[in-house]
């Protein structure tokens, strides 16, 4: 006797695609992050004073970085985002796997009920362990999708927390009283003079700093004595 199964029905054979390519965003977050500063804020009356004057405005040394420029090349932006999107590809492989699986577990136990090859006792005890099995498919994805969050919000943190204090003391060092991010999306800065355009320069000073933290990181590890079986 022929049984349907409209539990299963429907193809399991496909890829999980919840865990997209979140890295993207850090660009946005950095935008905030490094521009925390109001451009209008420098036309606001400073204590003690009326107005600000004339003379004043004009004495603001502003100077701006394209903040797509700086993502595309700082080396540790670079070298994060590769590592991330390394870990959601294996994740990204693994519930495929699973899925294919268990895609291939359906279409043999379809096979057995259209073929009448199995009791009434074999068909329910093997279809709760088909839902079983496609709920814990279904928590792993969930549990990976999670920690790939949380670590991209680590990575997040990590990056802004250094482009800020680069930014505070890029700043210091050089007087300016702004610096303005640019993107090639949503942009506040309606013009700029390419004169103020300090990436270059920005992007410079960040990877040279990243490389020698890098290059410390690498002896610490190399000189860590391995760890006995």
């Amino acid at each position: 006797m022929k049984r349907r199964n409209p539990y299963f029905e429907k193809s399991v054979d496909k890829h999980y695609n919840d865990m997209k390519k979140i890295f993207y965003l850090a660009a946005i977050a950095l935008v905030m992050v490094a521009c925390n500063n109001k451009p209008e804020d420098a036309l606001k009356p400073k204590v003690g004073t009326q107005e600000t004057s004339q003379e004043e405005k004009k004495s603001l040394n502003i100077a701006y970085v394209l903040i797509d420029t700086l993502t595309s090349q700082y080396e540790l932006y670079k070298d994060a985002s590769d590592n991330f999107q390394r870990k959601q590809a294996n994740a990204e492989s693994t519930i495929t796997a699973k899925g294919k699986n268990f895609a291939a577990q359906v279409q043999e136990f379809q096979r057995k009920v259209q073929s009448n090859s199995i009791t009434e006792e074999q068909y329910n005890s093997e279809q709760a362990r088909l839902a079983k099995l496609q709920q814990d498919i279904q928590d792993l994805q969930t549990r990976l999708s999670n920690s790939l969050q949380e670590e991209y919000q680590k990575e997040l943190q990590a990056l802004t927390d250094t482009i800020k204090s680069f930014m505070d003391s890029y700043a210091k060092e050089k007087g300016f009283d702004f610096i303005l991010c640019k993107s090639s999306g949503i942009d506040n800065v309606l013009f700029a003079d390419p004169a103020y355009d300090v990436t270059d320069e920005v992007v410079a000073a960040l990877n040279k700093r990243y490389a020698k933290d890098k290059k410390k990181e690498e002896k610490k590890t190399e000189s860590k004595p391995a760890q006995k079986k």
